[in-house]
């Protein structure tokens, strides 16, 4: 949407004035239509690029509000630059925000530091990762906090050691101070702050399509595409990923030959997919395609038949071919592709699952073998907590792990499914959930233990547990509680339905009582 019809569709007075308050001179003292008037006049202040240059500078990196700083990269960055038209409604533009910081936690828990490395503490470029993670370290100690002169060395540093901004933010999660410290989420309120900070920067716009629509973040074409001339971004991610899905771009020996050239270290064992991520993380889209100097990648010829594939014109200068396919790419629509979830279909059968009700799962072909039970009860759980609570469970190396792994701030929550027939006797497996916990390179002050029913000492058993370990609660919860649990939450009627469901409510000793949480 272009600028001078971006003004026009504001509505809100409060949002014109301060979207105004960037370059329009004594805006106190005008009407709507004025405000309006004057915005589109002073459109080129707000699209002058060495400002717009100096305000991104000052909202990334030198605000003194570390929140300002992380919130606003990700509503110009990581949501509105990376959505078509660069415009979302403002309600999902908070729930995408905070997505994303959950994201980056629950990533940053998945990983260690040699993951960022190569997976090889030889190469030179964990070493470099290494270093960067002690110079942050040492960055957040003072009060708990960065500033502005060591954000800025920190940017430097960077650049020096081939660390991305994507790197960074997965180091100080796995620090614990991101997206703030103890690795707690901004709220709501904040991000509204920082919207409204950005607004009066003229970096981002506010405006409602129609009268009864809600209100639309929006950065202007125009602008959006000097923001991205400057921050050096070429195409959205999902148009990044479309691009490296061309043939000959995910040849074993392009891929390599790109990150080579690029001087971005590989393990010859990576597979195609691995190197393509590689890819996507550290080398620009024109730079992943072809390069005139140093010479590498696509041929002309290449090129050319690529852009008759694309419908695109064929002639001109090889940079000319490149620039029309990242173009082509750049104006792609998303793709959204609907997929059936299978685990949704035994999660119907939640609690047949857990109390083993073979003759019902063969019946309803959720079954074949016995064998096939623990594992679709596993997953049906996943299942429930991503779709239903709204958390993402987290890949866990190795084989000796809870059967559940979730961030909760600085802490975990896991969780193991015991699938019987016979109710749950906590004493049979205490010991393998307190290995679990010990084992966790976090606080776990929630375990939950899934099962179809649980014997008369279990609650008992639990209580001692929680005596001998203050900062840890057994919390026994039946499939029924649990499935009824997630269908209260992922109701219509709940309003807070698309939001995660406040884990730290499941923090209490012994058997579940749903009267124990009162309203959802």
């Amino acid at each position: 949407m272009k600028f001078d019809d971006v003004v026009q569709a504001i509505s809100r007075v409060n949002e014109l004035r301060r979207i105004s308050g960037a370059h329009v001179v004594d805006h106190r003292q005008l009407s709507n239509d004025e405000l309006k008037a004057a915005i589109t006049k002073a459109k080129p202040q707000y699209l002058h690029q060495e400002t717009v240059h100096n305000n991104l500078e000052a909202a990334l990196y030198k605000e003194p509000r570390n929140d300002f700083r992380v919130v606003s990269r990700l509503i110009l960055i990581d949501v509105l630059l990376n959505q078509y038209g660069f415009e979302i409604p403002s309600s999902q533009m908070e729930e995408r925000v905070i997505a994303i910081e959950q994201s980056i936690v629950n990533r940053s828990n998945e990983i260690d530091l040699v993951d960022l490395g190569c997976t090889n503490r030889e190469s030179a470029h964990y070493k470099n990762v290494e270093l960067y993670d002690f110079v942050l370290k040492v960055a957040w100690e003072n009060e708990n906090t960065k500033s502005p002169d060591e954000v800025n060395l920190l940017r430097k540093l960077r650049g020096r050691l081939n660390v991305t901004e994507s790197d960074h933010r997965l180091i100080e999660a796995k620090l614990g101070n991101y997206p703030k410290p103890s690795n707690e989420l901004h709220s709501r309120t904040e991000i509204h702050e920082v919207r409204r900070y950005l607004q009066g920067m003229g970096l981002l716009f506010a405006i409602r399509h129609d009268d009864d629509q809600d209100d639309v973040d929006i950065i202007p074409a125009e602008l959006a595409n000097i923001i991205r001339e400057i921050l050096g971004l070429e195409l959205r991610a999902d148009s990044y990923r479309a691009l490296m899905d061309h043939k000959p771009l995910r040849r074993r020996t392009h891929l390599i030959e790109v990150l080579e050239r690029s001087e971005i270290e590989i393990v010859r064992g990576d597979t195609v997919d691995t190197l393509v991520e590689r890819v996507l993380d550290y080398v620009r889209p024109s730079k992943a395609i072809t390069s005139t100097s140093p010479r590498y990648g696509l041929s002309n010829d290449q090129l050319a038949q690529w852009c008759r594939n694309l419908n695109e014109p064929v002639s001109g200068t090889m940079d000319d071919r490149l620039q029309r396919i990242i173009s082509h790419y750049d104006q792609l629509r998303p793709r959204v592709e609907q997929e059936i979830d299978e685990r949704a279909s035994w999660y119907d059968f939640y609690a047949e699952l857990a109390s083993r009700s073979h003759d019902v799962l063969r019946l309803q072909h959720i079954i074949e073998k016995d064998l096939e039970i623990e594992a679709k009860f596993e997953n049906a759980t996943e299942y429930l907590f991503a779709e239903k609570l709204n958390h993402r469970p987290l890949r866990q190396p190795g084989s000796n792990n809870p059967d559940g792994l979730i961030s909760l701030g600085n802490n975990y929550v896991m969780w193991d499914n015991k699938s019987k027939e016979s109710p749950v006797n906590l004493r049979d497996h205490l010991r393998q959930f307190d290995e679990y916990m010990d084992q966790a390179d976090k606080p776990v002050p929630i375990f939950l233990v899934i099962g179809p029913r649980f014997s008369p000492e279990s609650e008992a058993e639990s209580i001692r547990y929680h005596a001998r370990h203050f900062d840890r609660n057994i919390a026994l919860i039946t499939a029924n509680e649990l499935k009824d649990l997630a269908e209260e939450w992922s109701s219509t009627s709940n309003n807070n339905r698309d939001e995660p469901f406040p884990l730290g409510l499941l923090a209490a000793t012994g058997r579940f009582d749903r009267a124990r949480l009162g309203k959802l």
